[in-house]
């Protein structure tokens, strides 16, 4: 799933640097697209960074709601700052992180749900949103009844269609006959629109619908629950939101990666490079069945899914295109 890093057009020409390194408490900051209460994306960033506070004893700060207009003179603020550590949460802050990182080389600046080029002060992660995507398509090919269902994605940026490809092969190595409808909404944040475009695949028979995203997400849940048809939620495990509707979670464990990138300063192992979390990593998981979707799934087809599982974990079967 490795994608070609951005290089060339945001580096800098300089001479080999040695990576920052860190005698004292860290600071820690933590810059966002959206709002920690999305119930997604961005809410498991936040629970990624509050989780390291209190487990490494660090200072952090997060900026909530930051416009890809204003995503440079926040990394900026951060820096001039002198913080340690500094985290942009999606592909949108590749570019400006390529564009200033050498002029802060005591800081190290990760790009979180991306992949890009490896410098002395920059790492990034990425998880496995195909392999995410397949678990989410097996499973809503076994639950459907009208043999229709649908991915909504926010905007198709490549993490998204990563997943969307996922979920169409996940489908399609249960049932060949499976219609998997596609659509995206044009934003991460629009409810409103988000509801409307999976309303409108409900419309074409779709019972068993998914989507990712930022708020865009709850968009998709609500539409589902008030047609009363089935949702798989990705990213945030959304039972809670929607108990009759969630059949399960696609996880993809964004908590995780910042987890792992703060501990790895911390230990002096982080290294400028890509690190992509899969399923042996605990970069993506599955949410377990609750509720009414326990007893949905057959003991057969519950020890098929534990096959994929498995089979996902040892590089047998990916949600990548053939």
């Amino acid at each position: 799933m490795i994608r070609p890093a951005i290089i060339a057009a945001f580096s800098v020409a300089l001479p080999l640097a040695a990576a920052p390194t860190f005698a004292d408490s860290l600071r820690v900051a933590l810059v966002l697209p959206g709002s920690v209460t999305d119930g997604t994306f961005n809410s498991a960033a936040n629970t990624g960074i509050q989780t390291a506070k209190e487990k490494y004893d660090i200072e952090v700060s997060v900026r909530e709601n930051t416009d890809f207009s204003e995503i440079t003179e926040a990394l900026l603020s951060y820096a001039r700052e002198g913080y340690d550590v500094i985290i942009g949460h999606g592909f949108q802050f590749a570019e400006p992180v390529m564009e200033i990182h050498a002029d802060y080389p005591d800081s190290w600046f990760i790009v979180n749900t991306a992949q890009v080029s490896a410098e002395p002060n920059v790492a990034s992660f990425d998880n496995r949103w195909d392999d995410a995507g397949y678990m989410a398509g097996t499973i809503a090919a076994m639950v459907t009844q009208t043999g229709t269902i649908g991915h909504i994605g926010g905007v198709p940026v490549p993490v998204i269609e990563d997943y969307n490809a996922g979920f169409a092969k996940g489908a399609a190595s249960v049932r060949e006959d499976v219609n998997v409808l596609s659509a995206y909404v044009g934003s991460f944040s629009d409810i409103a629109r988000g509801a409307e475009i999976t309303t409108s695949l409900i419309e074409q028979g779709a019972d068993v619908v998914t989507s990712t995203g930022n708020e865009n997400v709850v968009g998709t849940i609500q539409a589902a629950e008030a047609a009363g048809v089935m949702a798989i939620g990705t990213a945030f495990d959304s039972y809670e939101a929607a108990p009759d509707t969630i059949v399960t979670t696609a996880l993809i464990n964004i908590d995780v990666n910042i987890d792992q990138a703060i501990g790895k300063v911390i230990d002096g192992s982080i290294e400028p490079r890509v690190y992509v979390l899969g399923l042996p990593e605990n970069g993506i998981g599955l949410a377990p069945f609750r509720g009414r979707f326990e007893e949905m799934l057959s003991d057969a087809q519950k020890a098929d899914v534990e096959q994929m599982l498995a089979d996902i974990e040892s590089g047998t079967i990916t949600g990548q295109p053939e």
